[in-house]
C-alpha cells in the first residue's frame, strides 16, 4: 500500500487534492466557513462533492462549526448530510485518494494546530473506504439532509440567545475547542429554552415542549406516546397521533435538537434551565 504521512499544515496538499479531482467526499464532524470557500474557490468546475458532517446546535453554538460553510456547500449543489455519531475525518478523491487525519475542515484542523494523518494511494483502499462513506451517506436510517430550512431555523434559535449568554473565545482558544473531543456535557446546548421555543411553532413546538418536560436527559419513545391524548386535544384532525410523534422527533433530530440513540430511545441536546 502507497502511503504518505501528512502534518500540519497539509493546507496545500489538501487543496492540490481538491483541484485535482473531479469527486470529492467529506467526512467531517465540524467545518468552518474559510475552509468551505476554499474547497469550492479551488475545485474543477465541473467536480461533484458530497459532505458528512454532525449536525448539533451546540456546535454551532460554540462556533466549532459554521452555518455559514454549510449554507455556502448547499447554495452550490453540495449534498450535506448529518451523521450525528460522526467523528471521522476523511476526504475522498476520486476513488483514488484518500486522506484520513485527525483534523476537521478548520484552519485549525489543515494547517495552525499539529495534526497527523495519512495520504492513501491505493485504489483498492480507497475504494473501500468509498464505499463505506457511500453506505453511511445512503442510509436514511442514520443520516438525513441537511436543508436550507434547518439552517434557518438554528440561525433563528441562536440569533435569540441574549448577549449575556453568547459564548466568547478569544481566537486561539476558539480554534482549540474547535478541534477537541466534545465529550457528552459540551454537546448540550444553554443558550437558553427560550431562544428554541421562540423559533418553533406548531407539532414541533408541541413536541419539544413535551420532551423538555421530561426530567431525563434520555428518554424512550413511551415517554411522548403517554401525552398522545393531551396531543389529540391539540390536534383533534389528526387520526394516527404516534406516527405523527414519531416523525416530529425526527424533525427535532434533523436540527440538531435531540439525538437517536437506540430503537426508541434519544437524547436531548440542551440543557433543561
Amino acid at each position: 500500500m502507497n502511503l504518505e504521512i501528512i502534518t500540519n499544515p497539509a493546507i496545500d496538499v489538501f487543496l492540490e487534492l481538491v483541484r485535482n479531482s473531479y469527486e470529492q467526499l467529506y467526512a467531517s464532524p465540524f467545518i468552518k466557513a474559510n475552509v468551505a470557500s476554499m474547497i469550492l474557490e479551488n475545485k474543477q468546475r465541473e467536480a461533484k462533492i458530497s459532505l458528512l458532517t454532525s449536525y448539533k446546535l451546540n456546535s454551532f453554538y460554540l462556533n466549532s462549526s459554521d452555518i455559514t460553510a454549510l449554507k455556502f456547500f448547499i447554495e452550490n449543489n453540495v449534498n450535506v448530510r448529518n451523521y450525528p455519531k460522526l467523528h471521522a475525518k476523511t476526504y475522498i478523491f476520486d476513488s483514488e485518494k484518500a486522506f484520513i487525519t485527525s483534523g476537521n475542515l478548520t484552519l485549525g484542523g489543515l494547517q495552525n494546530n499539529y495534526e497527523c494523518g495519512v495520504l492513501i494511494n491505493d485504489k483498492n483502499t480507497v475504494s473501500k473506504l468509498k464505499s463505506d462513506f457511500l453506505h453511511i451517506f445512503t442510509d436514511d436510517q442514520q443520516v438525513s439532509i441537511i436543508t436550507e430550512e434547518i439552517l434557518f431555523i438554528t440561525e433563528n434559535i441562536l440569533s435569540k440567545v441574549p448577549k449575556e449568554k453568547k459564548v466568547h473565545f478569544e481566537i486561539s482558544e476558539k480554534e482549540l475547542f474547535a478541534e477537541r473531543h466534545i465529550e457528552p456535557e459540551y454537546d448540550l446546548y444553554d443558550g437558553g429554552i427560550e431562544t428554541i421555543t421562540e423559533s418553533l411553532s406548531g407539532w414541533r413546538l408541541d413536541i419539544f415542549n413535551l420532551v423538555s418536560n421530561i426530567p431525563t436527559n434520555v428518554f424512550e419513545l413511551d415517554r411522548v406516546y403517554a401525552s398522545k391524548n393531551h396531543l389529540q386535544e391539540l390536534h383533534p384532525e389528526n387520526r394516527n397521533i404516534e406516527a405523527k410523534i414519531r416523525q416530529q422527533l425526527q424533525e427535532l433530530r434533523y436540527l440538531g435538537l435531540i439525538e437517536f440513540i437506540d430503537r426508541g430511545v434519544y437524547r436531548k441536546l440542551w440543557k433543561n434551565i
